[in-house]
């Protein structure tokens, strides 16, 4: 659907998105460096304030589901899609105080830059860091190319360019924000336009809700349309308490084993910026998820006639605001997934660059001093054009490659990242049969022998658990009678 937008809106959008592709720019530049290259372009010196972690993770958790597949599927089933949305809320939460202090300390002790490099220390085994670095960039290229297909369909919409160039366009903003910028970069992106999705959201959802004369107004509409919208279950009664209960693994505690959300506990200043970061970003969370789904619902009150459920936010922001306002919340769903992209590229850059390649023999003799920045460079323009080439031929629902993908890395990461920091007996089989055993069984249940009453992650999740402590316990018993020393 294309909409007829006043060309002030354009412009002052435009206008917008320069500010944010240009400022970090700068400001990166002028920033000193205090550590190698690596632990400035992929850990930002691991130096952030509370504030702008909290912020950070937000806009990094918020996606083109958030802002253009979420409300569409409120606005479609109604009270009970925000309710299971809602359990989002305590992702920050739960990343920040389940890993923060002990992943921090433990990924500094042994100079960990990846995800991948702490689990090959932690596990003593070469085979664990390669099948999570492998799922890492399978999952999240696929991450990448929906939010790639998001940004382009809502550039299209939006401006009325062909496809193609649409997703030409996203890649030469995320050139920009990300390819040659680092962390740092990504940082100052990141809390621009997380600070856009909070505002957004609010002068959204009061203007429809002002619009439509008020909650009850609105919900006596929404009534006589379906009383069942109101209800938990959703407006054909396919939210069932069991399928709320295991989606909320999905999205909620679940998202501890996502690389990119889980990266950001390394990444905080000392205990008061945790501290912080950890309530700031329990309110900011609530305020963009809740406020975006109640939106989704709203909107079907004052505008029962939308059949482009993924456009829900455009369609009601051109009706309801005024032009300068319009541009600024038009840029939140564009924001989100630009903040997405950044971080899941972050760490495919930093899973090939420093996991594959510099562990070879012939990059890591060869790529040495000035050499290094223009390689990572290098191999950051190679995987846009992939993805820009994988977005060409865009999938039909683009949540549903989002959620494969959150399934994909949870079932690798959950538990050997989770279990390695908590658990002493974590064992190397135990994570490499864990790692084989989720992702194998996940993607039978979400695309061969196809469940759909619950969300096949959380069977994948309990295998994969089961499998990693009977293995542990039976080798460190094992070790134990040999006399062997078992791993700390």
């Amino acid at each position: 659907m294309k909409y007829n937008v006043d060309i002030k809106i354009l412009l002052l959008f435009t206008f917008i998105f320069l500010g944010i592709i240009l400022l970090p720019l700068i400001l990166n530049k002028t920033a000193k460096n205090h550590h190698g290259f690596f632990e400035k372009y992929y850990l930002a010196d691991r130096n952030v304030s509370g504030i702008v972690l909290a912020i950070t993770l937000m806009s990094t958790y918020g996606s083109a589901s958030t802002f253009l597949g979420g409300p569409g599927v409120a606005y479609k089933l109604g009270y009970g899609w925000v309710l299971l949305a809602v359990i989002q809320v305590v992702t920050g939460y739960f990343v920040l105080l389940v890993l923060a202090r002990k992943f921090k300390k433990e990924a500094k002790r042994i100079n960990a830059i990846t995800i991948s490099d702490y689990l090959k220390n932690r596990y003593k085994s070469n085979i664990v860091a390669y099948l999570s670095t492998f799922a890492m960039i399978i999952f999240l290229i696929a991450a990448m190319s929906a939010q790639w297909v998001g940004g382009a369909k809502l550039l299209v919409a939006f401006t009325g360019i062909s496809y193609k160039t649409g997703v030409l366009l996203i890649s030469v903003i995320i050139v920009f924000c990300v390819v040659f910028g680092g962390l740092k970069n990504i940082l100052i992106t990141d809390m621009i336009q997380g600070l856009i999705m909070i505002f957004s959201t609010i002068i959204l959802l009061y203007s429809v809700i002002s619009f439509g004369g008020g909650i009850e107004n609105i919900t006596n509409n929404l009534v006589a349309i379906n009383e069942k919208i109101i209800t938990p279950f959703g407006a054909d009664g396919s939210l069932t308490a069991k399928y709320v209960s295991s989606f909320w693994v999905l999205v909620g505690v679940g998202v501890i084993g996502i690389p990119q959300i889980a990266i950001n506990s390394m990444l905080y200043k000392n205990t008061k910026s945790l501290k912080q970061s950890i309530i700031i970003g329990t309110i900011v969370i609530f305020i963009v998820m809740f406020g975006v789904h109640l939106i989704g619902v709203m909107a079907r009150g004052v505008f029962p006639d939308i059949k482009d459920f993924d456009s829900v936010i455009p369609i009601i922001t051109l009706r309801v605001l005024p032009w300068y306002l319009a541009a600024i919340v038009l840029a939140a769903p564009m924001a989100a997934i630009i903040t997405t992209v950044n971080a899941q590229f972050l760490l495919i850059s930093s899973a090939l660059v420093k996991d594959l390649l510099f562990n070879t023999k012939f990059v890591k003799n060869n790529i040495t001093g000035k050499k290094v920045p223009v390689f990572v460079y290098t191999i950051n323009i190679i995987v846009i054009l992939l993805i820009m080439f994988i977005s060409m031929r865009p999938p039909s629902l683009i949540v549903n490659v989002n959620l494969f993908a959150f399934g994909g890395l949870e079932s690798t990461f959950l538990w050997p990242i989770l279990l390695g920091l908590y658990w002493k007996y974590a064992e190397k089989i135990g994570a490499i049969a864990s790692i084989v055993v989720g992702l194998v069984s996940y993607i039978i249940f979400k695309n061969i022998y196809v469940i759909k009453s619950i969300e096949p992650v959380v069977i994948s999740l309990t295998l994969s658990f089961i499998v990693f402590v009977i293995i542990s316990m039976v080798i460190n018993k094992k070790n134990c009678k040999n006399g062997d020393i078992i791993i700390k």
